[in-house]
C-alpha cells in the first residue's frame, strides 16, 4: 500500500495512463495508424477485427507483462501464458459486449466522458484536470484525443452494461461466515511418503526404448548456449583507496551544490486505511461508519499501532501498526499528504477520504527543513567526490584495455596485467550456471551470451564496477544426437518408469490404509517415511517443510476423523504422499470482525466475475465468431 500510496512520478506508458480503458482501447487502434481492412484476424457477428488491431493489441500485451515480469519474461512463460489466443479472445469478448450495449439501448453522455477523462491522475495538474497535459500525455503516446475518447466511450458503456449483470448480486452474513469459517480453519496432516527411488533398481530400460523415448522428448533434452569466456572484473572500491580528496575541493562542491543541502520537511506517520466494499454509496457508508468507529477508539486513547494491526485494510503496513515511514511534501496522494502535513507530531487526524478509502492518520515524527551545516556535509562529500574520482579512474582504465584488444588486436591478459590486474577464465557455463560471476549480473549475462566468439565487449559498468569480456569459444542451443545424451535419456527414462510403479504402489497403499491398517506399523515394517504437515490453513496453503501446496484442493479441508484419508494421491517431482487428516482446529471467532470486510469484497468480486463469465459465455454461445488462425 504505501507504494501504491507513494505517487510515482510521472510516466508516458500508456498502460498506466489509461488504467481498465486500455482493453477497450487497444481494439481501436491508436493514432493515425494504417489499417488493411482486407487483413482479417477475426470477425464477431460479421463485424471486422483486422490483423492490424490483434497485432497492435498483443504487442501491448507484451509489453504490459514484460514490465511486470521484467527478466523472467521469456518465450517459455509467453508459451505457458497462452498470450496469442487470450488477446484475441480479450478483442473478441470486447465486441461482444459493445453489440449488447448496442442492442439494449447503453449510450453514455458527453458529461460522462469528460469526468471519467478529467478524473484520470496524469491529467491533472494540482489535483485538477489540465487540458494541456491532456494533449501533451496523448501526443507523447502518440495518440489523437479523438480515437482516445473513442476509447473511454466504449469502457463507460461497457461498463453500465456489465452493471445490468452484477447489480442485483449480493453477500449474506452466513457465506461470509462460511468463507471465514472454511479459510481459517486449521488442519494438521500425517502423510505417507512412497519414494519413487525404491522402484529405480527394478526398472529395464532396452537401447530401443531409450531411443523411442528420446525421439517423443527431444526437446527435454535440448542442449542450452554455452560459452567460454575471458574477463577483467575492476571494482570501484580499489581505486577509491589510490583517490585523495582535498579541502579545497569539499569546499568548493559545498558552495557550488549548497541546494544539495537544503533538507525539506518530511514526517513519519502511521495510518489505519478502511477500504469500500464496492462504489456503492451503501458500502461507502459502512466503510465511512467503520473508520468512524475506529477513529472513536482512536482518540479515546487505544494504542494506534494495535488498532492499525487489527482493523487497517493496508495490510502491508497494519503488520508494522500502521506505519509507513518518513516522506516528504509530493510523495502521497494529495489529500492524505495535505492532512498529514497539517498536524503535529503526535497529532491524530480526522477522517480523510482518497480514492483508497478512509484514512486515520496518526504522526510519530516531524523533522523540519533545515541547510546541513558544512561541518556535517564533510565526511558525505569527501565520500562522494572520492567515488566519483575512483568511478572514472575505473573506466578510463577500463577504456584503455578495451581499445587496445578490441581496436589494436592485442592480448586482454597482457593488457590486464600492465595495468597490474588479473584476467579471469571461464570454462564452458550456461546462462543458469549461477557459480559464475557473470551470471549473477543480469546486464553482464545479456552482454556475454549475445556476444560470438573471438569478440571483446565494450566497457560494461554496473553499481559495484566495470567489466570487460572476451568470448573465447561458444556452442549455440541445439537438440543433441542419441548418442551424446544417452545416458541422460536414460536416467531420465528410469524415473519415469520408476514414478509410475510408485503411483500404483501409493495408490494399493492408500486402499490398505483405508481398510484399517495403520499407518506408522505400515510406514514401519515396508520402510516407507512418514511426517505431518504441522498446522496449516486454507488462506495459507503451503506446507514448507515438504514443498507443497494445498490450498487449491477444497477437499482436503473437508476431511474428518470418520472419514480422514484424502481420497487421491499426491505426485509430487520424486515421490507420492497420502494424507491423513490427524488434528483440526476451528477458525478463531475472535478474529471475524477484523476479516469480515476483506472477506466480503472477495467473495463480492468472486460473485461479480462468475455472473460475467456467465453472462459473456451465453454471448458467445449465441454469436457467430470466425479466428483466421494465420493472422495470429
Amino acid at each position: 500500500m504505501l507504494k501504491v500510496l507513494r505517487k510515482r512520478k510521472r510516466s508516458w506508458i500508456i498502460f498506466i495512463v489509461l488504467g481498465a480503458i486500455i482493453l477497450v482501447f487497444i481494439f481501436w487502434g491508436i493514432g493515425s495508424f494504417k489499417v488493411d481492412k482486407g487483413n482479417i484476424a477475426a470477425r464477431v457477428n460479421g463485424k471486422s477485427i483486422t490483423a492490424t488491431e490483434y497485432a497492435k493489441a498483443y504487442q501491448q500485451q507484451m509489453n504490459y507483462y514484460r514490465n511486470i515480469f521484467k527478466d523472467q519474461f521469456n518465450d517459455e512463460l509467453l508459451e505457458k501464458m497462452n498470450l496469442k489466443q487470450n488477446t484475441i479472445q480479450m478483442l473478441i469478448n470486447t465486441e461482444l459486449q459493445l453489440q449488447e450495449a448496442k442492442k439494449q439501448g447503453t449510450t453514455v453522455s458527453t458529461e460522462e466522458i469528460q469526468q471519467r477523462i478529467a478524473s484520470v491522475q496524469v491529467f491533472q495538474k494540482d489535483g485538477a484536470f489540465d487540458k494541456e497535459q491532456y494533449l501533451q500525455v496523448l501526443k507523447a503516446n502518440h495518440i489523437l484525443p479523438g480515437d482516445y475518447e473513442k476509447g473511454v466511450k466504449d469502457s463507460l458503456i461497457i461498463d453500465k452494461v456489465q452493471k445490468k449483470v452484477t447489480d442485483a448480486i449480493n453477500i449474506t452474513d452466513k457465506e461470509i461466515e462460511d468463507a471465514f469459517a472454511g479459510e481459517n480453519k486449521k488442519i494438521n496432516l500425517q502423510y505417507l511418503a512412497v519414494d519413487e527411488a525404491r522402484f529405480e533398481k527394478g526398472v529395464l530400460v532396452t537401447d530401443e526404448d531409450s531411443k523411442t523415448y528420446f525421439e517423443k522428448n527431444k526437446a527435454a533434452f535440448k542442449a542450452p548456449t554455452m560459452i567460454k569466456a575471458a574477463y577483467v572484473s575492476i571494482p570501484f572500491k580499489d581505486f577509491a583507496q589510490k583517490v585523495k580528496v582535498s579541502e579545497a575541493d569539499i569546499k568548493e562542491y559545498y558552495e557550488k551544490n549548497i541546494n544539495e543541502f537544503q533538507t525539506q520537511k518530511e514526517i513519519a506517520a502511521r495510518h489505519i486505511l478502511i477500504r469500500s466494499a464496492s462504489s456503492a454509496s451503501d458500502a461507502k457508508k459502512e466503510a465511512k461508519r467503520k473508520a468512524e468507529e475506529i477513529l472513536g477508539l482512536a482518540n479515546t486513547g487505544e494504542n494506534f499501532a494495535k488498532l492499525a494491526e487489527k482493523y487497517s485494510d493496508d495490510k502491508t503496513s497494519g503488520k508494522q501498526g500502521g506505519s509507513l515511514g518518513y516522506f516528504k511534501q509530493g510523495e502521497m496522494v494529495k489529500p492524505f499528504e495535505d492532512a498529514a502535513f497539517s498536524l503535529k507530531k503526535g497529532g491524530l487526524s480526522n477522517l480523510v477520504e482518497t480514492e483508497y478509502g478512509y484514512h486515520i492518520i496518526k504522526v510519530d515524527d516531524v523533522r523540519e527543513a533545515r541547510l546541513i551545516p558544512y561541518k556535517e556535509a564533510k565526511d558525505i562529500i569527501t565520500k562522494k567526490l572520492a567515488e566519483a574520482s575512483a568511478k572514472k579512474l575505473a573506466l578510463d582504465t577500463a577504456s584503455e584495455i578495451q581499445k587496445a584488444v578490441a581496436s589494436e588486436k592485442k592480448d586482454l591478459k597482457e593488457e590486464a596485467q600492465r595495468k597490474k590486474l588479473k584476467v579471469i577464465e571461464t570454462g564452458f557455463f550456461s546462462e543458469k550456471d549461477s557459480s559464475i560471476a557473470l551470471t549473477k549480473n543480469e546486464e553482464l549475462k545479456k552482454t556475454a551470451f549475445s556476444m560470438h566468439a573471438g569478440e571483446t565487449s565494450s566497457v560494461i559498468e554496473n553499481a559495484s564496477g566495470v567489466y570487460i569480456i572476451k568470448i573465447l569459444d561458444k556452442k549455440e542451443e541445439h537438440i543433441p544426437t542419441y548418442e551424446e545424451a544417452s545416458h541422460s535419456v536414460k536416467i531420465a527414462l528410469i524415473k519415469e518408469k520408476a514414478m509410475e510403479k510408485a503411483k500404483e504402489s501409493a495408490d494399493d497403499v492408500l486402499k490398505r490404509l483405508k481398510q484399517g491398517e495403520d499407518i506408522p506399523k505400515l510406514a514401519s515394517k515396508e520402510n516407507y517415511t512418514v511426517g505431518e504437515s504441522g498446522f496449516v490453513t486454507k488462506t495459507e496453503g503451503y506446507i514448507s517443510s515438504i514443498g507443497v501446496y494445498v490450498g487449491d484442493k477444497p477437499e482436503i479441508f473437508l476431511l474428518t476423523k470418520d472419514n480422514p484419508y484424502y481420497s487421491q494421491i499426491f505426485p509430487l517431482k520424486d515421490k507420492v504422499l497420502i494424507f491423513k487428516l490427524k488434528d483440526s482446529k476451528e477458525a478463531d471467532k475472535a478474529a471475524f470482525d477484523a476479516r469480515k470486510a476483506d472477506i466480503k469484497n472477495r467473495l463480492l468480486r468472486e460473485k461479480q466475475q462468475e455472473a460475467l463469465d456467465k453472462w459473456l459465455n451465453e454471448l458467445r454461445s449465441k454469436a457467430k465468431i470466425e479466428i483466421n488462425r494465420e493472422a495470429m
